[in-house]
């Protein structure tokens, strides 16, 4: 199993994510980690029927992805995994459970209150914005792209964060 993008997009399994990113991630499986959807039966069964025809979907909790990945991650098979989770937390635990990842792909976090806007579909909370240093200080590049194409090259976030004076 090789993870081939982590994205953080709040939305989880949607439009963009089967018509894009599946495709540039070249993903056969697609692994939404969130506790709160992991463990509803409704909404687990909403994110599975959404995956584009011949990607698997996969719902689990954070503990259960960690423990997963620790299990298949290096196995020499064709599993190839796009991970979706709802923040940069659930992304730095991830990272510090033992998942091996390169770069991250902040794509969407709704506005709420609490947060601050950093890019058009990215609003980022103060845990989020210490996670993503944390990310950073540990070698990941988290970089900002809400389509493979728009805008045309993915932007830095440490950058975005200066220049929103959050860092």
């Amino acid at each position: 199993m090789k993870i081939t993008l982590l994205r953080i997009d709040d939305r989880y399994v949607h439009g963009q994510v089967t018509a894009a990113w599946v495709r540039i991630a070249n993903a056969n499986e697609i692994w939404v980690v969130n506790d709160s959807v992991a463990k509803n039966p409704v909404i687990k069964q909403l994110q599975k029927s959404l995956a584009p025809p011949g990607t698997n979907v996969e719902v689990y909790t954070i503990e259960e992805a960690i423990n997963k990945i620790k299990e298949e991650q290096g196995k020499n098979d064709n599993k190839r995994v796009l991970v979706l989770v709802a923040n940069c937390v659930d992304a730095l635990k991830l990272v510090e459970g033992g998942a091996k990842i390169d770069s991250i792909n902040l794509g969407q976090m709704a506005f709420r209150h609490g947060r601050k806007q950093i890019a058009k579909t990215v609003s980022l909370s103060p845990e989020d914005v210490e996670a993503i240093k944390k990310l950073v200080d540990m070698g990941v590049n988290v970089w900002y792209q809400q389509l493979p194409d728009f805008p045309s090259r993915p932007q830095d976030v440490m950058k975005l964060l200066k220049d929103k004076k959050l860092i």
